[in-house]
């Protein structure tokens, strides 16, 4: 079995920043997904050839902080606040029709871009908050892959324990939108889920799969459960072999 372990947020503060540099630096994280208009993105582009061994990926943005390309907010204004930043979860209470569309399409490419210019590399494409598993968002995601030949993304999550599990039904349009991210080109690892819940669910046996990918939020939630196993070196609780890798090589 194959695992990606991916720290999502690189850029939105420097403690974030430091927590995941130290997680790559001791071989616990092997990947990263960066946040183009985070408040620390700058700075955590000046370490990013520290760790080529590791996979830097783009974190697409439409729920916090302001958005990269200024002269496209009319575009994006049913999203944005009074401040002109990103209105939190306002992108999943609204009709997304052709303009807004066009205006995702154009702040996710000057996002990409902008990450390019300060020398980022992207390997593969996820979002805050998971907003590219908006159904209504797949045309843009196919977009970006044709421009920008980044053909790895982040699945829709289809591991959960029996607490947060979802419904039947929903479970079903996660693996309808799994499926339709393939088809579209994109490559995929077989399971995505965190990486508590995985240490939980498949500690003692591992799933039936090939490849996994396991999100984490480094900084984030110091003493949590999370950066307890970050910290003590999650893999000892694995009872079989498993070989960690970025997302470059999947």
């Amino acid at each position: 079995m194959r695992i990606i372990v991916n720290a999502d947020d690189l850029g939105m503060s420097e403690e974030v920043n430091e927590a995941i540099f130290e997680g790559m630096q001791r071989g616990v994280i092997t990947s990263a997904t960066m946040l183009a208009n985070g408040v620390a993105m700058r700075k955590a582009a000046q370490n990013l050839h520290r760790f080529p061994h590791c996979s830097f990926g783009v974190h697409l943005n439409l729920t916090e902080f302001a958005p990269v390309c200024a002269e496209n907010c009319g575009g994006l204004s049913s999203i944005l606040d009074e401040t002109g930043r990103f209105n939190g979860n306002r992108i999943r209470e609204i009709r997304i029709g052709p303009r807004m569309l066009k205006a995702i399409f154009r702040e996710w490419c000057s996002q990409i871009e902008c990450l390019m210019e300060l020398g980022a590399h992207p390997s593969h494409l996820d979002a805050h908050h998971h907003v590219h598993t908006i159904p209504e968002l797949l045309p843009v995601l196919m977009a970006l892959r044709m421009r920008y030949r980044i053909d790895k993304v982040r699945m829709s999550r289809n591991m959960y324990d029996e607490i947060e599990r979802p419904s039947g039904a929903l479970l079903a349009k996660k693996q309808l939108y799994n499926f339709a991210l393939r088809t579209i080109g994109f490559r995929t690892t077989q399971i995505f889920t965190d990486l508590v819940t995985f240490i939980k669910l498949c500690g003692a046996k591992p799933p039936r799969a090939e490849s996994v990918e396991l999100m984490t939020h480094p900084g984030s939630e110091p003493g949590s459960e999370e950066a307890r196993l970050l910290e003590t070196g999650w893999t000892s609780r694995l009872s079989y072999d498993a070989t960690l890798i970025s997302y470059r090589i999947l």
